[in-house]
């Protein structure tokens, strides 16, 4: 029976992973950091998972870790806008611990199969090409997070492991929760590709029984049926749950966060692809159940408290931006919701 080391388990693609992975019968070991949500979703899996709360950052609990397995499936990672924010503590997650992961890898008696994501932002210039980006053109990474993960690619490319690359497409959760100001800094046409989280667990897990695969960079993504330019995509997402659409104004000028992908090659490899947009819409929507309808109420009144920490469309108003206290339009969002639910 396979052993495989899942770092990043606990998060949006990586419990979809240790659910499938336990489904298949493989032993898991899984690494993700002691929180609270991270303790809600491992208590599903019980004893059936060997569960490490910590950090990746940690070397000791690195080497531990990857101890006699078999396979290491590597998600964890420090996202935009974090990756902005604390600059150094992005470097030291996103780069300085794959490089350790690699390192403990390497280490062992018989060296396990590593597997890494990486991202759709990886290629840039996005205003310069039209079609899907492929995985053997070349790269342009404009921001800390791109940077990273093109730099830890780099690093696989040279060491001595059999090793598979991801670079996956936009794959939000399902799970209902705060609305980050973040999300208004994109440009309204940035292409985005969906991909649901529990297809992008289907074509990791596939690989690892596809030696196709080995010494590979391979796209993950929806598919052609799953694009979308940003605000379409983003005013689906609200329409799901209850909020009337967004102005072109309240979007950004950022186009490198994402792109289409070309997932043929992948989808011939793993056939992975299985479910479209519309059925993660239905998905949204399912968790707000009977309060749906209130929040379809509701949410026209909401909508100029979310647009005023817009910073973008607050220039276009003639307005000052609220950047400073963002964070209410989070909040306001997640109380709505969680008010919603609980009228029921």
């Amino acid at each position: 029976m396979k052993r495989v080391l899942v770092t990043g388990a606990c998060g949006n693609i990586g419990a979809n992973v240790v659910d499938l992975l336990l489904q298949r019968g493989y032993l898991v070991r899984a690494v993700d950091l002691d929180t609270p949500a991270g303790r809600r979703v491992s208590a599903r899996w019980g004893t059936n998972v060997d569960m490490r709360f910590g950090s990746i950052c940690n070397e000791a609990l690195v080497t531990e870790s990857v101890a006699d397995m078999d396979h290491v499936i590597h998600l964890a990672a420090m996202i935009p806008p974090n990756t902005d924010v604390d600059q150094a503590a992005g470097y030291a997650v996103n780069v300085v611990a794959t490089r350790s992961i690699i390192a403990a890898c390497e280490a062992q008696p018989t060296r396990p199969r590593l597997t890494f994501t990486s991202t759709a932002a990886v290629w840039g210039r996005n205003e310069e090409v039209e079609r899907p980006r492929r995985a053997d053109e070349e790269i342009s990474p404009s921001d800390n997070y791109s940077r990273q993960k093109a730099e830890c690619e780099a690093t696989l490319g040279g060491c001595d492991l059999d090793f598979v690359i991801f670079r996956i497409a936009m794959t939000p959760p399902v799970a209902l929760g705060a609305l980050s100001p973040f999300v208004f800094d994109m440009h309204p046409d940035m292409r985005v590709e969906f991909t649901h989280p529990k297809d992008q667990a289907l074509g990791i897990v596939n690989s690892l029984v596809v030696d196709e695969c080995v010494g590979r960079t391979l796209c993950l993504g929806g598919g052609e049926r799953n694009r979308y330019r940003y605000r379409e995509f983003m005013n689906m997402a609200f329409d799901a749950m209850g909020f009337p659409p967004l102005p072109r104004s309240a979007f950004g000028d950022v186009l490198f966060q994402t792109d289409w992908v070309d997932s043929e090659e992948s989808q011939a490899i793993l056939d992975y692809q299985r479910r479209g947009a519309d059925v993660y819409f239905q998905e949204v929507s399912a968790e707000l159940g009977p309060a749906l309808p209130l929040m379809k109420r509701i949410g026209p009144a909401l909508k100029p408290v979310i647009l005023a920490h817009s910073r973008h469309h607050a220039l276009v108003e003639g307005k000052k931006p609220r950047v400073p206290n963002a964070y209410r339009a989070a909040t306001t969002f997640r109380r709505a919701i969680k008010a919603a639910k609980s009228y029921f």
